[in-house]
C-alpha cells in the first residue's frame, strides 16, 4: 500500500491488565514511544482515514509495535467518528513518518499520503497473554 518499506511489526493488545513491558515475540523490554498511526475508520458518512498520534509500545530489538485496542477505541470515540457510544470498525494500516505527520491532517498531506505510510511487515495475533500465534 505505502511506497515506503514495511518498518514494523504489529501487535493489537486485547487485553486490558497486560501491558506489555516484555515483547511478545522476543522477551527484550518495550519502549514506550509516542507514533503517528494511520487508521481506517468505517464512518456513518462513509469510510475515512485517521491518524493518531498514540503512545504505543516498541520492541527495539525485533521492532515490534505494541497498541493498546482499548486507548485506542477511546480514541477513535473521543475523536468524534461515531454516532454511537461504542467503536466503529476499524483497521491499523500502518505508521507514517514523522516529517509526514508534521504537516497535519490527511487533507494537507493530500496526493503525498501514499509515499508516507509504512505498512506493517507481519501482524502478530494474541491469543492468549502466553501463548503467540504469527500472522
Amino acid at each position: 500500500m505505502g511506497a515506503l518499506p514495511p518498518r514494523y511489526s504489529f501487535v493489537l493488545n486485547p487485553y486490558v491488565r497486560e501491558r506489555f513491558t516484555k515483547c511478545p515475540s522476543c522477551e527484550a523490554a518495550t519502549r514506550v514511544r509516542k507514533l503517528p498511526l494511520v487508521v481506517h475508520v468505517e464512518h456513518a458518512s462513509g469510510p475515512r482515514l485517521v491518524l493518531l498520534n498514540k503512545t504505543c509500545r516498541l520492541c527495539l530489538m525485533c521492532e515490534t509495535l505494541i497498541v493498546d485496542r482499548y486507548e485506542l477505541e477511546r480514541e477513535i470515540v473521543a475523536a468524534g467518528l461515531t454516532t454511537t457510544g461504542r467503536p466503529p470498525d476499524y483497521v491499523v494500516l500502518g505508521t507514517i513518518d514523522r516529517r509526514s505527520a508534521a504537516r497535519g491532517s490527511f487533507e494537507t498531506l493530500g496526493r503525498h499520503l501514499r509515499t508516507a505510510i509504512m505498512t506493517y511487515r507481519r501482524v502478530v495475533e494474541l491469543v492468549d497473554s502466553t501463548a503467540r500465534r504469527h500472522v
